[in-house]
């Protein structure tokens, strides 16, 4: 990413070729990083003062499926009102009601003034670019973002914020973790013992494994030897993860990879995609995976989980995580994931910034709004917002119970940031906004100021092993989603192609995985893709990256 404001220029140029009728501002030159950004890892901006009035926002925030937050009542939300005059009417909406009900909204202009955590899915080229109905915010944030905006020239971050017209239309959320994938393999190590097996390396030895614990696990009944949650296409604990065991890195962003070879492929297409779905369908069949893995709810999922009813996942990490029974977790242990003879390949993830927050047009406070926005990236708050609160009041001593015992679960030397523990139980959603909040670090601030705690740590781990093992695809998928910028008329159908081509992903693994696949059912799948103009979604792909691979 070293060359990126430059490749951005070169591409927005070839595309000029590309797409020819575009009309000339679709394709315009991206505003050049500030130049006058000086980077301050261990300090933050003046802030400009709060508002001359009380003001009132209306907030659209993303919750996960699996938390309920009191976002409303929050110590972290009620010391940030206190501080800056800014009063927040919150509706929090689930992780799987997003999409819709995002949708309905841009589709109704019943708009909030801020959406905090929006998904990757948020067409910004559709919203911001085409429709206006996003604010591009360049012009604000040096005034207004005295934390944020020296950030964004760091580590070329600033380069993957930009739309095609080259403005920036959101905040960007990221945490430098040196992490390089998200779902992980994590075997019941408790069950294995049970039934005298070694953690499988191939799918022959997983599928003799999982018979075991299916006909002999502790407490076999009720146990489910695989399962997977959060809905099918779950890119972290679904079924999607399990296609990597099979050399296709299957995650629900894209419907796209990048070849070692540089051409753009459907996974549909890919030699283990058919692999798959039949094992699926044969672990289905022999009740090896539980049957509720295809719809059931995160929640459910865990709960499964907690009450040692799986043997064999993918998950984020075991630290800090839902898995809050630590007698549970003692359980698990990481492995590799089980693969056929040509190797498993998973989606590489790139530190690029996600969605942190972006403003409507309904915002008649825009400068107030960012400011607010800003104060959460003041070094302090943000690490609190994730970590919890560096000095304890004594309601947040009762939310913490008997971890408050061990003081505060942040601390500070004078110099250099880190964390003492990480409170059991999730109790830090109801004290701090924790990953549905705002966060910037690019590693060149990050690394500088805080010692990662140990749930980063794992996580880093566990990408040096996988690296190691050299089962990250080459070139990873976000390449696609957050690095090339299509001009408004190709993003919008790029977008209608996805919808279609996700829909069928999705119901075609269900029907496989639930009545098997044949060769007529094979065929159907086939011409429904081409029907549905996968052919169209992966030429516009590849002649996007072309421009993008020539240059970098």
């Amino acid at each position: 990413m070293k060359k990126i404001t430059a490749v951005l220029l070169a591409i927005l140029l070839a595309l000029t070729v590309i797409a020819a009728c575009t009309p000339a501002e679709d394709t315009a030159t991206p505003t050049p990083a500030p130049a006058t950004a000086t980077p301050a890892p261990a300090s933050d901006g003046d802030a400009p003062p709060p508002p001359a009035e009380p003001i009132t926002l209306n907030v659209w925030q993303w919750e996960l499926d699996n938390q309920t937050t009191d976002f409303a009542n929050l110590w972290y939300y009620n010391q940030l009102e206190e501080e800056t005059g800014v009063k927040i009417n919150w509706t929090a909406i689930k992780e799987s009601e997003w999409n819709e009900k995002l949708n309905l909204m841009f589709n109704s202009l019943d708009m909030p003034d801020v959406i905090i955590r929006p998904n990757l899915n948020l067409n910004i080229e559709e919203y911001g670019v085409l429709q206006g109905l996003l604010v591009p915010l360049d012009d604000y944030l040096e005034a207004n973002m005295p934390n944020y905006y020296p950030r964004i020239s760091l580590n070329n971050t600033v380069d993957s914020l930009r739309a095609s017209d080259g403005k920036m239309y959101y905040l960007g959320y990221l945490v430098a973790q040196n992490i390089n994938h998200n779902a992980h393999f994590f075997m019941n190590q408790t069950w294995l013992n049970a039934v005298d097996k070694q953690v499988p390396a191939t799918i022959d030895e997983l599928t003799d494994v999982l018979r075991a614990f299916r006909d002999g696990a502790p407490g076999a009944s009720g146990m489910y030897p695989m399962s997977a949650g959060g809905g099918i296409e779950h890119h972290i604990e679904g079924i999607y993860p399990y296609f990597g065991m099979f050399g296709v890195p299957l995650q629900r962003w894209v419907y796209a990879a990048i070849g070692d070879n540089d051409k753009i492929v459907f996974p549909g297409y890919m030699d283990g995609f058919r692999e798959a779905c039949e094992w699926l369908a044969m672990c289905y069949a022999e009740k090896l995976l539980d049957p509720d893995a295809i719809t059931q709810e995160e929640n459910a999922w865990n709960e499964k989980i907690n009450s040692d009813q799986i043997g064999f996942a993918t998950y984020l990490r075991l630290i800090a995580s839902a898995w809050a029974n630590p007698d549970t977790t003692e359980n698990w242990v990481s492995i590799l994931p089980p693969s056929v003879s040509s190797g498993a390949k998973i989606p590489r993830e790139l530190e690029i910034p996600e969605f942190g927050a972006v403003i409507t047009s309904a915002n008649q406070y825009i400068p107030e709004t960012l400011q607010w926005l800003d104060k959460q990236f003041e070094t302090q708050r943000m690490l609190e917002a994730t970590n919890g609160p560096l000095d304890m009041s004594d309601d947040v001593r009762a939310i913490l119970g008997e971890d408050a015992q061990d003081g505060s679960p942040l601390r500070f030397d004078g110099s250099k940031w880190g964390v003492n523990y990480t409170p059991d139980n999730q109790s830090l959603y109801k004290i701090v906004p924790v990953n549905q909040g705002q966060f910037f670090a690019p590693g060149d601030y990050y690394f500088d100021i805080f010692d990662l705690p140990p749930h980063r740590i794992e996580r880093r781990d566990y990408a040096s092993q996988y690296q190691a093992a050299g089962i990250v695809e080459k070139n990873s998928y976000m390449i696609l989603t957050r690095l090339l910028k299509p001009v408004p008329d190709d993003a919008s159908e790029l977008q209608r192609l996805f919808a279609d081509i996700e829909s069928l992903m999705r119901e075609r693994i269900s029907n496989f995985i639930i009545n098997g696949v044949t060769d007529a059912s094979w065929q159907t799948f086939l011409d429904e893709a081409e029907n549905i103009g996968v052919g169209r979604y992966l030429e516009l792909y590849q002649s996007y990256y072309d421009a993008f691979n020539a240059v970098r």
